[in-house]
């Protein structure tokens, strides 16, 4: 059995580097920096710009739920099998999430297909939920 723990953790971290590294290209077009700003994220209000900034937040802040995941998911009272699906649509959510409003600057319809990253979110959230309540 692996430690599921452990590799949430070293999952978010490596997401959280993504997050920083797409920050750092992003400011190098923002607020006059030295290139130009990628066709439709010229205005600061521009729907693909938003989309791109909410991107770079959710490469961070979603692997470091995915790391608090990792921090409690090994004492659950669940049957493995919930966890070991658990920490897969955690990391599907982390990843998958970002990279659609990613997709979406650039092909709209792709901000559909969210409903899927979202759904192993919530399937993960209601696995510990339910293992937190059991252990009360």
């Amino acid at each position: 059995m692996t430690n599921l723990g452990e590799v949430l953790i070293t999952f978010g971290w490596s997401g959280i580097v993504v997050g920083i590294l797409m920050g750092g290209l992003m400011g190098m077009y923002a607020f006059k920096g030295p290139f130009r700003a990628p066709k439709g994220h010229e205005n600061y209000t521009d729907l693909n710009r938003r989309m791109l900034r909410l991107a770079h937040i959710a490469f961070i802040m979603l692997p470091l739920i995915s790391m608090l995941y990792g921090m409690s998911i090994n004492d659950l009272q669940v049957p493995y099998i919930y966890k070991y699906y658990a920490a897969i649509c955690m990391m599907v959510l982390s990843v998958g999430i970002p990279v659609l409003l990613i997709a979406s600057c650039f092909y709209l319809p792709f901000k559909y297909a969210q409903v899927i990253p979202f759904s192993c979110g919530m399937f993960a959230l209601v696995v510990m939920a339910a293992g937190r309540v059991s252990a009360l």
